[in-house]
């Protein structure tokens, strides 16, 4: 299944790169002389450094956090997040905007393994099957997430638990998500 992730990641990523570099050239975001990352591919000018997503030579651990939460992680999940560095990527699900999450450095990857272990230990309080947000929406109360269990992706509403199911897999998922101007 990470197999058919990464291939489906890769395939995204180059569909943005094409849209995206096509309509404006590189994509530019704010430089942070203590918020660096291998995603940056020249020196700042005037405050701003040109990116593009970047594949991790060697794949993020996530041992620690599946032992932390007494876990196993649904391997998707570690398929997305362990093995590339890129800033959130503006796309649409079927007319749904959403930005896909991805961390930017190994700093960003550590804030983003403790907001999924904070996010996993508010399901479980609430009595609720893990998931693992991927994506962000507009509303800040529905995300778009993974079951851990199936590895569907969900539109997830976090205040009242209820879930859409949007794709069977992650890979499906990503094959359907189309880029959007940035």
């Amino acid at each position: 299944m990470s197999d058919q992730v990464l291939s489906a990641l890769k395939q995204f990523f180059l569909r943005w790169q094409r849209d995206g570099e096509g309509r404006r050239g590189l994509p530019l975001c704010d430089w942070e002389a203590d918020w660096r990352s291998p995603c940056e591919l020249d020196e700042p000018r005037e405050g701003r450094v040109a990116w593009r997503p970047f594949q991790r030579e060697q794949a993020a651990d996530f041992t620690a956090m599946a032992n932390a939460l007494e876990l196993t992680l649904h391997p998707s999940a570690i398929a997305l997040f362990g093995h590339w560095f890129s800033r959130p990527l503006s796309c649409s699900f079927k007319g749904l905007r959403i930005e896909l999450i991805l961390p930017w450095n190994d700093a960003d990857l550590d804030l983003l393994k403790e907001n999924l272990i904070g996010h996993l230990l508010m399901l479980r309080k609430l009595k609720r099957s893990p998931s693992l947000f991927i994506a962000t929406t507009r509303n800040e109360m529905t995300l778009v997430s993974l079951d851990n269990e199936s590895g569907q992706v969900w539109l997830e509403w976090l205040d009242s638990g209820r879930r859409l199911t949007l794709a069977p897999s992650l890979p499906a998922f990503l094959a359907r998500l189309e880029t959007l101007p940035q």
